[in-house]
């Protein structure tokens, strides 16, 4: 209770006391006016004026304290005061639980993986802080939310989360086995198994910085970027106009052109300067110091060629091509709408498309050309879906992925595959479409893979496929690995699982992730691959292992296991590879 509320308690209470006694007196001083005419004494009348003063003052605080807008005429006893100043003081200590609970949600949902920005596990604990977060905030200010005393307490699972990521090197053994067995219990092992691995993390935000700060320590000089004060930007109109000149503003911020193939209104020319040794590999949007950045964009052989109109907040409309990223990122600007066409227009194959839209629901499915969402209505795409039709569907496949606030990009979609999120309130921040030759009308592509091995002694060592990853006849174990497929290849994603001492039979993980650990002196004893995607029915993954007493083990195939469990044997070695199904 705070100190205002227990201090008006006690100044109620003391009033109180005097209550009964002048009370009795004034009925006595009453039957004495009303039996012969005596009026009451002037001490009498002092005290009744006293406690007036002492009732009103006291019932101003009350209101004042409450900050609602209560008549004092409302207020007509010294009973209602203290009802009132015991429901605001309630109030007050239900506003505090209330925050504190938003506060350990904020910190929930600032949990990011180092490595997966869709890291599904992660998700569905994003999906429970904030579905929680709205239940809280929206709960009446005298109801305290069921769930919100046990997030301050970090008894909720959600809270337990945020307790094995901020406080993993503080907690004992018992404190740590039981948090994980609740995360276990309420979102699954394989967060658990991220949280141990040290994957998670608090990703803060970044902080405005204030006009000017002097450095508590001066780095050594950097060559200087120009002795002279910059002269003034110039401004070129796209149009027969003029050219304007503004000041140098302290700070400028530039847009991205919204696609190569649409014009700029406005070209703005910064004078040149000498930059900085430290800064030439810098590069941020479609500004860039030094060299251009090599930009790794894989060309779907034999795509068709589309347009990706999008609606987007506080841009309005702008047009991509194939595979291009049609939105922004890092903005937090919706698309509240978009179209596609195929151009140039293939004979026998149609394109429609529906949308997700705040408010709305699920659109019909709509032809090319047409708006799926609004313009003018501040409404968010939270999900959308494309596919084909026509005579010559059949020989094509579209596909396409979206950028979802707070969750990055999710995986690729084909054929009128949903993708998005439904009931979430987050916004599709941009999207990226393609048309391909369907599987059956094109030949497979050759598929690379990077496999990194943590093995005994050495540390980590990447190897191609079909390369021996380990050592033999040195009793060296591996002790993790990651698989990634290099180059990428669309609709094509690899997973993999390990035995691990001590450990048992790790969740199926994603390609780029460790399974094993570093540091930790545990033996892998076996694993298992598999292909996913809606490429993945193209291809066979095939992989070995070569086993401590045992050997080399016979080739094995899309999921099943390759080595021993139980048997305290670890696998020192293993090749891995993927092949075009026959």
């Amino acid at each position: 209770m705070e100190p205002a509320h227990k201090d008006l308690l006690q100044q109620i209470a003391r009033l109180s006391e005097t209550y009964g006694n002048l009370a009795d007196r004034l009925s006595q001083a009453a039957k004495q006016l009303q039996d012969s005419g005596l009026p009451p004494s002037d001490s009498l009348l002092q005290e009744v004026a006293t406690y007036s003063r002492n009732f009103a003052t006291l019932q101003k605080q009350a209101i004042e304290l409450n900050k609602s807008a209560i008549a004092p005429g409302e207020i007509a006893s010294l009973k209602d005061i203290q009802n009132l100043v015991e429901t605001a003081a309630a109030s007050e200590g239900i506003a505090e639980m209330r925050d504190a609970a938003l506060k350990v949600l904020d910190r929930v949902l600032a949990i990011a993986h180092r490595e997966q920005s869709d890291f599904a596990p992660l998700q569905s604990v994003h999906a429970k802080a904030r579905e929680l977060q709205r239940a809280i905030s929206e709960s009446t200010p005298t109801q305290l939310h069921s769930d919100a005393e046990s997030l301050v307490s970090g008894k909720h699972p959600v809270a337990a989360v945020l307790a094995l990521v901020e406080q993993q090197d503080k907690l004992d053994d018992e404190q740590w086995v039981f948090l994980e067995e609740t995360v276990s219990a309420a979102f699954g092992k394989q967060i658990a198994v991220a949280i141990s691995r040290g994957k998670l993390t608090i990703a803060e935000m970044a902080k405005a910085a204030p006009a000017k700060v002097e450095p508590a320590l001066k780095p050594a000089p950097e060559p200087k970027i120009s002795a002279e004060p910059l002269p003034e930007v110039i401004i070129i109109p796209s149009g027969n106009v003029a050219p304007k000149q503004v000041a140098v503003a302290p700070q400028i911020q530039i847009l991205e052109s919204p696609a190569p193939s649409v014009p700029m209104h406005e070209v703005i020319i910064v004078p040149s300067v000498e930059v900085p040794q430290s800064l030439k590999t810098t590069g941020s949007g479609n500004i860039v110091f030094g060299a251009p950045r090599e930009i790794q964009q894989v060309p779907v052989e034999g795509a068709l060629g589309i347009k990706v109109l999008v609606h987007i907040q506080g841009i309005g409309d702008r047009t991509f091509g194939a595979q291009e990223y049609a939105g922004t990122k890092g903005q937090g600007r919706r698309v509240e709408g978009f179209q596609i066409n195929i151009d140039p227009p293939i004979p026998g194959l149609n394109v429609e498309y529906m949308a997700h839209v705040e408010g709305v629901g699920d659109t019909p499915w709509i032809g090319a050309g047409e708006l799926a969402g609004f313009r003018g209505q501040a409404k968010r795409i939270e999900g959308f879906a494309v596919r084909l039709n026509g005579p010559q569907a059949d020989k094509y496949d579209v596909f396409y992925s979206a950028h979802i606030q707070n969750i990055g990009d999710t995986d690729v979609s084909s054929n009128g595959e949903y993708c998005g999120t439904r009931g979430k309130a987050l916004r599709i921040e941009g999207i990226k479409v393609w048309i391909a030759p369907s599987a059956s009308s094109q030949t497979a592509a050759p598929v690379g893979l990077k496999v990194l091995a943590h093995i005994q002694g050495i540390g980590d060592r990447t190897f191609s496929d079909r390369e021996y990853a380990g050592t033999k006849a040195q009793g060296r174990r591996v002790e993790g690995f990651q698989i990634k497929i290099e180059p990428p290849v669309p609709g094509l994603n690899l997973e993999y699982m390990a035995h691990v001492e001590g450990v048992g039979d790790t969740a199926w993980i994603s390609e780029g992730d460790l399974a094993g650990f570093r540091g930790k002196a545990k033996r892998i004893e076996g694993f298992a691959a598999r292909l996913t995607g809606p490429q993945a029915d193209k291809y066979d993954v095939f992989y070995t292992a070569h086993i401590q007493n045992v050997g080399d083990t016979p080739v094995t195939a899309n999921g099943q296991y390759c080595g021993t469990r139980g048997k305290g044997l670890r696998v020192e070695g293993m090749t891995i590879w993927v092949e075009p199904k026959a």
